[in-house]
Order: structure tokens, then C-alpha cells, then sequence
């Protein structure tokens, strides 16, 4: 075996050095001792003003090789290993002086030594470190760790993957039930009559504002973190999540930022620093039109103005994260066939969409979501939009780099915002920190990282984010390996090749062995305990306080001296104060502990009846992050993009993308767009095609932007400039991807891409319905209205009276109720045709198998399309490797000081054998299960998911994913290079594609050219059909037909064109379709003017 298969699938474990760890029982001593010795350097050294420069030793290293940050020539060395971080080389060999509170101190640490090893005794066996989640080293620079992310690698964590959101929210569902101590929430919307199972009427107690209600009612302590939006621009309403949760019980906290207009407290938090620069600040803004705050995007001054909070996170307890692609808000449930009506003619309980969760952003953005069961859609008539989206939830080590985010922006926002309101429920966060440290764990935002990061840019050819393979001789650092990155992923040779790898079962790798390194040195003061690539320190969740909202249910409340604003160090009069504060902040650490241990061994208990079909905490995972001073008053980050363009440079064979959007550039000459990405495409393919090697990159993303309108119309030009910026990365502008890749004399269609999701389904406008309205007097919609409102939308809870779920006294609900029960009773049917959406899945009926009661005329109206939405933020490389989270691919997400972003990077050590290109390849479990899964849905060849029939797939991390390799539409997708899938990929994409354009007109079309084409294919049919979906304007000529909706002119009337509209239906399999790529090519898409400029082009980038 060759020296790099030794090394294995995903690179080299780095060695655990045997030492003396510390004993768990002595952590109460630690801290006491820990109190004397801060104590005694306060009065032996000047006050340090900043923080200190110099790095511990870092165990686990990357081999001794810097990393080097992607697209900068400077490197970010490891710290001297030889350096004492804690010696300050002014005070280097003095003694310090005794005083009598320092020798009182020490007794009191002898005294509670002992008493630590009591209380550890009685709590059980003491936890030996190497079996702890994790112990603790100095922290480093974060451009030091891989990619430059505030956080490295972590080992021994668990990961699962969630697709769609039906199986998401299950999850989440139960793991907000078992919730005992916390609940943090970071999203970019979130909405509190969110139906986390459905049907609604089936599940009201699992509406999240009231799984929030009641965790706090068991004394759990909500924190929750929402993007506040500009009103002129957006319909999310922070405000209305921030009031209707906080109604709810004094144990939820919600903060709104950033602030773009000033508030009476926003005016008095703010004042000082807005008067300073008074150029484009909150007071100014308010002046300011509508139009004029949609022409100004970015941020000038600090101050900001259209970036957002996107990233999507829930922490429960501290233990369990979930985060990806979903928000907990409208519009984001969904199932794997992914059904676009939902009308029940017989029953009104069955509704799984209530109210404004019904959404089509193609006709109509969410409207005063206030009110949340006014729909202005009619449903008899439009279709909702599928929603297409990948999460995952963690457990392990990875989870402390979480909390430590989610404490970083919530004290940032804090400080900056909510300090001054004087509400009991707001105050900073603390984690409990390391026994021996000097002070919890409460983070300044401004201290974690002590540089600002060159932007990404594109990467020489033979570097990479990747560590590099250790020499071979001992010729690197002493005691240090490489981390346990994707073997595949070295710098590539300078001959521009990357050499081939073989893999076989016997060299795939086991998990990391050996025992984590230990701890000799203490971490210093206020910074994050972090260690390598092996394991995080273990931050157990803040232990439930009683009594008033003064104490520090898991926050620091003595927050002012360590910001600067309480006594001066100065004079004997600080020190009672001072010692109080401290031995407060001690208490909460012994306490944090305590809690930590107990809940290390109820994990380890509880683990024992987990499923077994799966080794456990067998992946190492990575947090990396967008973000900057604005965003999380840290130095830019831009970690994301750095390792989505070392990912890519050195994948081996195959690289698969599925995201929201795809803006991206190939060097200086496409700006305003900045990312990088693109250019790292581009070698990596030109790469192949000199070497000969058979490499293939796959894209999907949406069809169209989610934004409302005819894409003809002036309102539609944000749509437009987004579309055209994507094609201008893919294959126009003259810098594109596929041209650059064409003027090198290869062909871009061998090796990349672009694909859509399209699906279809039928509105249950049937002849039951017809006679319930004529027995009820009462139209299906009203009655629906009135069902949201009434049954699901009070549930005793809001402004109006409470009343009792689903009350059958509101005079339409209970008319159109009672009159279809009779209906149904008369004539009974099945409700399995409310929706024909499993008719493109596997196993589903053959829709031209499917019955219809009522007049073919009607059923053919019934058939509605629409795009499938990809909201998606994942790549997957080689099966083998992960990056999942809420970062799109554009600047908005990549670049770091724009939108705030989160992502994880999975690999996991879990050998799966599979195929590639033919040949044997070991891949990893959830990688290729993932990849598989997401294959199969588009193709067709999952079943169509039951929402009422949860299975493994919906449990939260701890129970495997439930993916079976063996099946034989398994084998179909498991080597992505094989002729035989993209044959079979590509046919189903193209007579998907065909049948849309034949049954529906279906646009952007390939067929449709210029403007004139569109008017013809598009228009002509369909003009103002997407107003007169909700009745915008009564006066505008009526389209020939609904949007969305069969094209009856290419069809004979009567039951033969219904026939011809089954036989084409009946050829889509699944939700694939090509992207029309040649759409509009002989148009400027998005003319500039005085909406699209220099000055607003970033604003769609």
C-alpha cells in the first residue's frame, strides 16, 4: 500500500499525545485557585488592556503546515510552541507579593479542593478527560484554523440529514419537547403559528409558538435571535414574532437586528456614535422615501442598511443543533413529492397548508403576516410553490462552536442595542466555562478574533484550504499530523495534475484512536477554549434558576466592569465589589459543571438504547461562517467561501451542488460580482480535461428567482438582474464558466450542468365540492378562512376570547362541514386524490389511472405547474464530503460582511463501498446516503412520503438516518459517473422539460429567445394571470388562462384532450428539468437604469 492509501479516504488523524489530563474532581479547587491567582496578578501587573498576542502550544496541528488563507499570499503560522501565553515578559521572574485576601484565598481552595472530590464522588466514577466530550487548549487566531473559521474541526460528533421540511420539523418538534434547560433560536424569519406536524387539525399542539409557550412554562429559557427587515422591502414582521412570543411567557427573550430605522430606545442606545458621523445613519434614514432606501444597499459608516441575519439554527439544551437551509417560518414545510394543492372537498380538517403557509411567491408575497390566516390566494385556483430544502441536526463537540456563535451575536446585539431597555428577560449570555478558567465563558464579540481576513478571492493553482500531506522523512513539525481532512483534498501538483487515488475497503479509515492529547497549561483569560481538530471543550447547558428574572438563568448579569463600566480597578474600595462579582461568577461556573457532568452521563446512558445499525460520533465536523463587524462585531469572516473553493479545487471526480442561486465569478473582469467560486470551477475542470480523467460538476438551482410578477413587467427587474448575473456566471458576459472552459478547447456540456426542479399536480375543484357549496350556501374558500381562523388559528390563544379547538358554532365552517359530511357519507370516497402528486414518484398510481368526478372540461382546468423550489445551500464532493447550511452561492452569502451566514462541513469516517466511474470506491455514509437521497427525489425514484407516518428519517440526531443501500433504485444512483445515471439523469430532465412546455407553456423556456418568443409562447396566454390570481386590479384585461394552468388550445376539447394532457403527465418522472440556458439569450435581461446601477447592483448579487 502507497504511502498516500495509507493515509486513507479522508487524510491523516492527528496524533493524540499521552499525558497527565486532569482529574474531573478537582474542578472546584481549579476555580478557586484559578480566583487566587487572578487576584494575585491583578496587583503584581499593570492592567492588560488588550489581549494577549502570544498562542499556547496547539495540539493535533495541521503537521506543523500553516494554514494559508485562500486567495492571500500571507500565511497564519501556529504560535511558538516554546511561548508561555501566560507570562507577561515585563514581569518574567518576579515574585509576586502575599497579602492576606491572596492567603485567604488559598485556604479557601484547599478547603473546596476536597469538597470537589466529594461532590464528584457522590455524582458517580469520575469522568476520566479522554472519555469527556473534549478537553481544553489555548485558543489560536481563527485565520489559524482550517479555511480561517473561528472554529477547527471537530472529532467524534453525530450528524444527520434532513430532506424537505416535513421530516425537519418533526424533528425539531420532539427535540423542543424534551427541552429542559434552553432553547435558542437564530433565523432569518420565523413565524409562531408555524405548524411543526401536520394536518394542523390534528397537531395544534404543535404549533411552535405554543412548544415554545409551554417550554417555557417548564421553566425553560427561550433566547431567540430574528433578522429584523426592512418594512419598505420586505413582509416578515420581526416585529410581530418579537410581541406574539414574548406575550407569551417572561422566560422568552427576542431580539430584533439590525436596526435600519431608529426607535426610542434604538435612538438613545445609538445616540453617541450616530452623532459622531452623521452621513447615513438611523435618524437620517428615517427621512428618507421608500424608493430612496431601495436604491441604497450595503452599509457606509457602520451603519446598516439591507444586509441580513440569514443563518438558521435551534439549539436545544446545548446538546442538539439543528441548522441548514430551513427557517422555522412560512412556506418551508413541505414532503418529498412535494403537493401544490391542497383543497379537500370533504373534509376541512385535512387542510395540511392553513392560512398564509399556502404560499405561490411567484404570484404573491406574503401579505400582512400579522395576520397570519388571510390568505389572498384562492386555492380552487392557484397553486402554492413546492419548496425543495436540505438541514441537518448535530450532536458532539461541533455543538460548543455553535453556542459560542449564537453567544457572540446575541451579547453583540445586547451591547449594542438591548443594554439600555431595562427588561429583566435581556441580559448577556454565559457559558459556563473550563473549571480551571478564570471567568465564565462571556463573550465580547470583539475578541475572537484578532484580525480581519483578506476577502476571498481566487486561489493560485496548487494551493488549496486543505492542510497539506505531512513530509515523508520527519521533516515536518515535530509531534504533529495532519487533521483528519478529505484525503483527496492536497494541494494539487505544479504541474497543474492531481494525482489519482485508489481506493479499496481495507484503506478506508477507522475512527481517530488514541485518547485526546492533554491539558498542561491553562487557557488564558476570556478567550474561547478551543483545540484543534480533536475535541471542543464541553460547555454543558446553564442550569435552570429559580426566583426572580434577576439571577442568571444561564447569563451574566455582572456585565458592566468586564465592558468597561463599573469601578475602577483603582483603590482598595474596588476590592469587596470586585470579589463579590467574581465569586458570583465562580458560583455559576461550579454549578455550570455540575450540570455538565450529569449530563455527560445521562448521554452516556441514554446512548445505550440508541440504534445500533450505525457507529456513533464517528464524523469530524467543522463550523465555518460569514460574518463581519456589522453583522457580529467581529474582523470579516469569510470561511465559507474559502472552503467551498478549496472543496472544490481538489475533489477527485465529482462535485454536486444544490443551491438557492448561482452568482459567481471567474476573475476581476465580472464585478460587481467578487466571489470567487466560479474561478475555482474553472481550474478544477480545465485540470481534468488536460489530464484526460472523467470528472462531471452538477448544479440545481431554481428556474426563477422567488420573487412575484411576469417577468416582463418593470416590477419584475430585480428578478431579471438576478437571472442575469447567474447567466452571466454560467455561460454569457464573455467571462463566464462554460466560455472560459470553451475558448481552452473543451467542451463545458461534457463536464458541467445547470438543472431545475418543475412539478405538477391537480386541484380538487370536483363535482363533491359543487354539491357541498349548493347544500351549504357557503363557497369552499370561505368556509376554508373561517376553518384557519377559527379551528387552527386561535386555539386559546391571542387577543380574541379563548375558544375551544375546532368549534363548530361560526355559521360557514360548520355549513360547509355538515354539507359535505352528508356528501361524503351519500357517496364515499377516498380524500387520496386531493392531491396527485405521487403519481411522479415510485410506486405511485399512473395518473392516467387516476378517477375524477366531475366534467373532463373541469378536470382539465384543474392540472396546475409550478417551479420547484431550491432553497437548498448544500455541496457534496466525491461522496465523501459535506458542506450544508444557509449560505447561498452568491456575494450576498460568500463574501462575509453582507448577509450573516452559517455552514458545517461533514466528513464522515463510516465506510460505504460503492462505485466510481466504474471502479471500486469507498465512499462515506452520509455523504452518499445524502447525495443518494437527493438523486432518487428528483428522479422519481423515492415513494411518496407519508406526513402522518413518521419514520427514522424524522427523529432528531441519535437515530440514524434510515437509508437503504442495497435497493435497487439505490444501485441506480450510486456511482455518479456512470453512463448509466446520466443517461438516465439527463433523459428524465429533458422529456420532463418537454412535457411542461407542451401540456403548460411553462417559461423561461429554452425555445423562448427574445422578448418577442416570449410574448408569443408566454404572454399571449397568460398575461396578467398572476394578478388576477389574488384580484389585484379588477380593471386589467383578464388573462386567456389561470397561471399556471393547462394551455387548453393545444388540446381537443372534451374527454380526448384530457386523455392527451394524462398520456403526456403520465411521461414525468420525478421533479427534474433542464435550465433553459438559452432563455432571453438576445436580450439585455436587466437593462441598466435608475433602478439597476453601480450603486444597486450589489443588492442582487
Amino acid at each position: 500500500m502507497s504511502g498516500r492509501e495509507d493515509d486513507l479516504a479522508y487524510g491523516q488523524y492527528h496524533r493524540r499525545e499521552d499525558g497527565q489530563g486532569e482529574s474531573t474532581r478537582s474542578f472546584v479547587g481549579d476555580t478557586f485557585k484559578k480566583l487566587k491567582d487572578t487576584y494575585k496578578q491583578q496587583h503584581s501587573q499593570p492592567q492588560q488592556t488588550g489581549q494577549s498576542q502570544s498562542q499556547g502550544p496547539f495540539p493535533g496541528g495541521y503537521g506543523g503546515q500553516s494554514y494559508q488563507n485562500q486567495g492571500s499570499s500571507q500565511s497564519y503560522p501556529y504560535g511558538n510552541q516554546n511561548q508561555n501565553p501566560y507570562q507577561n515578559p515585563e514581569h518574567q521572574g518576579k515574585p509576586a507579593k502575599q497579602d492576606k485576601l491572596s492567603g485567604l484565598l488559598g485556604k479557601l481552595q484547599d478547603t473546596v479542593t476536597g469538597l470537589g472530590s466529594e461532590v464528584a464522588q457522590r455524582v458517580g466514577n469520575v469522568l476520566d478527560p479522554q472519555q469527556a466530550y473534549a478537553e481544553h487548549g489555548p485558543n489560536k487566531p481563527q485565520s489559524e484554523h482550517r479555511f480561517g473559521s473561528f472554529a477547527p474541526p471537530r472529532q467524534a460528533n453525530d450528524a444527520k440529514w434532513y430532506v424537505d421540511g416535513c421530516s425537519y420539523f418533526y424533528a425539531v418538534s420532539k427535540a423542543l419537547e424534551s427541552a429542559r434547560e434552553s432553547i435558542w433560536i437564530l433565523d432569518w424569519w420565523l413565524s409562531p403559528e408555524l405548524y411543526l406536524r401536520r394536518p394542523p387539525a390534528k397537531n395544534e399542539q404543535y404549533r411552535l409558538d405554543r412548544m415554545l409557550q409551554a417550554a417555557a412554562q417548564r421553566g425553560v429559557r427561550v433566547n431567540v435571535i430574528v433578522y429584523k427587515e426592512v418594512t419598505q422591502a420586505l413582509t416578515l414582521s420581526s416585529s410581530h414574532t418579537k410581541h406574539a412570543l414574548e406575550d407569551l411567557h417572561p422566560n422568552i427573550a427576542v431580539f430584533r437586528h439590525p436596526d435600519h430605522l431608529p426607535d426610542r430606545q434604538g435612538l438613545a442606545s445609538s445616540i453617541t456614535s450616530s452623532l459622531q458621523n452623521l452621513t447615513l445613519d438611523t435618524v437620517s434614514l428615517a427621512k428618507m422615501s421608500g424608493d430612496a432606501l431601495k436604491g441604497l444597499y450595503g452599509m457606509s459608516d457602520d451603519v446598516i442598511l439591507y444586509w441580513a441575519h440569514h443563518e438558521k439554527l435551534c439549539l436545544i439544551d446545548g446538546r442538539i443543533a439543528f441548522m441548514g437551509g430551513l427557517d422555522m417560518c412560512f412556506g418551508r414545510w413541505d414532503t418529498y413529492q412535494h403537493a401544490i394543492a391542497d383543497v379537500h372537498p370533504t373534509n376541512l380538517d385535512d387542510i395540511v397548508f392553513p392560512g398564509q403557509d399556502y404560499n405561490n411567491a411567484r404570484v404573491l408575497d406574503f401579505q400582512d403576516v400579522v395576520h397570519w390566516e388571510k390568505n389572498q390566494l384562492d386555492r380552487k385556483r392557484t397553486s402554492r410553490m413546492g419548496w425543495s430544502d436540505i438541514s441537518v441536526s448535530l450532536h458532539g463537540p461541533v455543538v460548543e462552536d455553535l453556542r459560542r456563535h449564537f453567544v457572540e451575536r446575541w451579547n453583540f446585539i445586547y451591547d449594542t442595542k438591548y443594554q439600555v431597555r431595562k427588561d429583566a428577560r435581556y441580559a448577556r449570555l454565559v457559558l459556563p466555562g473550563r473549571p480551571g478558567s478564570p471567568s465564565p465563558q462571556q463573550y465580547n464579540a470583539q475578541q475572537s478574533a484578532p484580525h480581519h481576513q483578506p476577502r476571498p478571492q481566487q486561489q493560485a493553482p496548487g494551493l488549496s484550504g486543505y492542510p497539506s500531506q505531512p513530509s515523508v522523512g520527519g521533516q515536518g513539525t515535530p509531534g504533529y499530523q495532519s487533521s483528519p481532512s478529505y484525503a483527496g483534498y492536497s494541494p494539487s501538483q505544479s504541474g497543474g495534475h492531481q494525482s489519482t487515488y485508489t481506493y479499496t475497503g481495507d484503506s478506508f479509515p477507522p475512527p481517530p484512536p488514541g485518547p485526546p492529547p492533554s491539558q498542561h497549561n491553562p487557557a488564558p483569560p476570556s478567550q474561547f477554549q478551543a483545540q484543534g481538530h480533536g475535541q471542543a471543550p464541553y460547555f454543558p447547558p446553564p442550569p435552570t434558576q429559580e426566583g426572580s428574572h434577576s439571577q442568571t438563568r444561564g447569563f451574566d448579569d455582572s456585565y458592566e466592569e468586564a465592558r468597561g463600566q463599573g469601578d475602577s480597578d483603582r483603590g482598595s474600595g474596588f476590592i469587596p465589589r470586585r470579589l463579590k462579582d467574581e465569586l458570583t461568577g465562580y458560583g455559576n461556573i461550579i454549578r455550570g459543571q455540575l450540570a455538565g457532568q450529569v449530563q455527560q452521563y445521562q448521554d452516556r446512558l441514554t446512548s445505550f438504547g440508541r440504534h445500533s445499525s450505525q457507529p456513533r460520533g464517528n464524523m469530524s465536523c467543522q463550523i465555518v461562517r460569514s460574518c463581519a463587524k456589522w453583522s457580529n462585531g467581529t474582523p470579516t469572516e469569510h470561511s465559507i467561501a474559502d472552503a467551498y473553493a478549496a472543496v472544490i479545487r481538489n475533489s477527485e471526480h465529482f462535485v454536486y451542488i444544490e443551491n438557492q442561486f448561482f452568482i459567481t465569478a471567474t476573475g476581476d473582469a465580472q464585478k460587481p460580482v467578487k466571489n470567487k467560486i466560479g474561478a475555482a470551477i474553472v481550474e478544477r475542470i480545465l485540470r481534468a480535461a488536460r489530464a484526460g480523467q472523467k470528472y462531471k460538476i452538477i448544479v440545481v438551482i431554481p428556474t426563477v428567482p422567488c420573487f412575484a410578477g411576469d417577468l416582463e413587467d418593470d416590477a419584475s427587474l430585480g428578478t431579471r438582474a438576478i437571472m442575469e448575473f447567474q447567466y452571466n456566471s454560467i455561460n454569457r458576459g464573455g467571462h463566464s464558466i462554460m466560455e472560459l472552459i470553451a475558448k481552452e478547447g473543451v467542451n463545458p456540456m461534457e463536464y458541467i450542468r445547470f438543472y431545475n426542479l418543475r412539478n405538477y399536480d391537480r386541484i380538487n375543484v370536483n363535482s363533491r365540492m359543487t354539491e357541498a357549496e349548493q347544500r351549504s350556501g357557503v363557497n369552499y374558500e370561505d368556509a376554508r378562512r373561517q376553518h384557519d381562523l377559527n379551528a387552527v388559528g386561535q386555539g386559546g390563544y391571542g387577543p380574541a376570547p379563548a375558544r375551544t379547538a375546532f368549534d363548530t358554532s361560526v355559521p360557514f365552517q360548520q355549513q360547509y362541514q355538515q354539507a359535505a359530511h352528508q356528501v361524503s357519507t351519500a357517496k364515499p370516497t377516498s380524500s387520496r386524490w386531493d392531491t396527485v402528486s405521487e403519481c411522479y414518484m415510485l410506486h405511485g398510481e399512473d395518473i392516467r389511472n387516476v378517477p375524477w368526478e366531475g366534467p373532463s372540461e373541469a378536470e382539465i382546468d384543474a392540472f396546475v405547474t409550478e417551479e420547484l423550489y431550491v432553497h437548498s445551500k448544500v455541496m457534496i464532493a466525491d461522496d465523501r464530503v459535506v458542506i450544508c447550511g444557509s449560505a447561498n452561492l452568491n456575494d450576498r452569502s460568500q463574501l462575509g460582511d453582507h448577509d450573516s451566514e452559517i455552514a458545517v462541513i461533514i466528513e464522515d469516517y463510516t465506510p460505504v463501498q460503492s462505485t466510481m466511474n466504474g471502479k471500486p470506491w469507498t465512499a462515506s455514509r452520509f455523504a452518499a446516503s445524502l447525495r443518494r437521497q437527493l438523486f432518487r427525489k428528483h428522479l422519481g425514484l423515492l415513494p411518496p412520503q407519508d406526513y402522518q407516518r413518521p419514520d427514522a428519517n424524522s427523529e432528531p440526531v441519535g437515530v440514524p438516518n434510515d437509508f437503504d443501500f442495497e435497493a435497487p433504485e439505490s444501485q441506480i444512483v450510486a456511482d455518479p459517473l456512470a453512463d448509466t445515471l446520466q443517461s438516465l439523469w439527463n433523459t428524465r430532465a429533458r422529456t420532463n422539460t418537454e412535457v411542461f412546455r407542451k401540456v403548460f407553456h411553462a417559461v423561461p423556456d429554452d425555445t423562448v429567445r427574445n422578448w418577442a418568443t416570449y410574448r408569443e409562447f408566454y404572454s399571449y396566454y397568460f398575461q396578467n394571470a398572476d394578478k388576477a390570481s389574488y384580484g389585484k386590479d379588477e380593471k386589467v384585461k383578464p388573462p386567456r388562462y389561470e397561471y399556471g394552468h393547462v394551455v387548453r388550445d393545444d388540446f381537443p376539447p372534451g374527454p380526448e384532450g384530457v386523455r392527451q394532457v394524462k398520456e403526456l403527465l403520465s411521461q414525468v418522472k420525478g421533479t427534474l428539468v433542464e435550465m433553459p440556458l438559452m432563455f432571453l439569450i438576445e436580450e439585455d435581461v436587466a437593462k441598466s437604469g435608475l433602478a439597476l446601477n453601480d450603486l444597486t447592483e450589489p443588492l442582487y448579487t
